[in-house]
């Protein structure tokens, strides 16, 4: 019974990890206007480039209102199915061999899964790990990516330039490492570095946060410790996913905030990175920071036009976020659509995968002689 408790909890959590940008958890306060005489205006083309990102995040959403969308119950009523509760049930109980086979393991997926899954109770340890198999296997991006995600998440000076640069190196074509440079940069007070990382995210044509890698490493391992194929396999792939570090934004954050408006260049670096944020498409997380930098530039710049339609951007990414929450309740009800949204998510991307089951979700709403909040496991 302890066991079932702890499950139920843990998807209750999974949903609020999910969607924990539906909360205000990121600073959006007005910053005030400095030394207003030297205020710098936008020109024409930033004022076009910021018009144009705001406008891509109006395009993921649907005329259908989430009104129209069917509402099933909290999910926690789905571990009253005795298929569902038979399949925790043997899964709990084998847990912690599944992860001992995975531990025992000595393949490049089975090494990299572990470091996600028996996570130690320092993050220097961790990033002492991932530091390790870093060398041990110098081209795997998914390793790179999280060490310098590790190194950014830690308050100790554990990381030094060496291991960064050697991580960045993996994948220089990426933006998402450039990003975590220049926050690697920035934690250091290493102002003008930083810069020139933020300028190469800027001009990157790519951004990979590597969730994909991460979902398919995470579930090939599971499966081959003898994990099966069923909700559970697909509850604990989100459990883990829930205990990853995110990026650390703050002291891009502080950066931007503090500079003040007769600094035309730093500032256009600002805006510039949150509108690349935005188009990355690199998590909710990401796009949301991204909106959030952005509107404290465009408040600095004084451009009532621009705050305006940041606000219309920050309205219609909460409704996205209120639709995905909706679907996604819809969406583990049943094993096919989990499946496919764990494949797109694999392909795909988070939020890719999300803007896929919204649609799926308002399409399958319409028809009423379906019961969408049925268990199908």
């Amino acid at each position: 019974m302890k066991q079932k408790l702890m499950l139920v909890g843990t998807a209750i959590l999974i949903s609020a990890f999910l969607f924990f940008c539906n909360k205000n958890t990121t600073p959006t306060e007005t910053v005030p206007l400095t030394k207003a005489n030297n205020k710098q205006q936008l020109s024409h083309s930033q004022t076009a480039q910021q018009t144009q990102t705001i406008n891509q995040t109006d395009s993921i959403l649907s005329t259908i209102s989430p009104q129209k969308m069917v509402r099933c119950n909290d999910i926690a009523e789905m571990f009253t199915n005795p298929i569902i509760e038979d399949s925790f049930n043997w899964y709990s109980a084998n847990q912690d061999i599944f992860f001992d086979n995975i531990k025992q393991q000595q393949t490049q997926q089975s090494r990299i899964a572990s470091a996600f899954i028996n996570k130690n109770k320092s993050i220097e340890t961790d990033i002492e790990n991932f530091d390790m198999l870093s060398k041990t296997y110098p081209s795997n991006k998914l390793i790179a990516f999280n060490l310098m995600l590790h190194c950014n998440n830690s308050t100790a000076n554990v990381c030094d330039d060496q291991m960064m640069q050697r991580s960045l190196d993996t994948d220089t074509e990426n933006g998402a490492l450039w990003l975590q440079m220049a926050l690697y940069q920035l934690k250091a007070d290493n102002i003008e570095r930083a810069q020139l990382s933020l300028m190469q995210f800027i001009q990157s044509q790519g951004y990979n946060e590597y969730s994909g890698d991460f979902f398919s490493t995470i579930d090939l391992a599971l499966k081959a410790a003898g994990a099966n194929d069923d909700l559970s396999l697909k509850i604990a792939l989100l459990g883990i996913a829930a205990t990853r570090y995110q990026t650390n934004f703050a002291p891009l954050i502080k950066l931007c905030r503090k500079t003040d408006t007769d600094n035309a260049a730093l500032l256009n670096i600002c805006l510039q990175t949150s509108e690349r944020l935005i188009e990355s498409k690199g998590g909710l997380l990401t796009h949301q920071m991204g909106l959030s930098i952005q509107k404290s530039m465009l408040e600095k710049y004084g451009d009532s036009e621009g705050i305006a339609n940041n606000s219309s951007a920050q309205k219609a990414f909460d409704t996205f976020n209120e639709e995905a929450n909706i679907a996604m309740n819809m969406v583990l009800r049943s094993r096919k659509r989990t499946g496919d949204w764990l494949s797109l998510n694999i392909d795909y991307g988070e939020l890719a995968a999300l803007e896929y089951m919204i649609d799926q979700a308002k399409q399958l709403s319409a028809n009423n002689q379906q019961d969408l909040c049925a268990i199908d496991w």
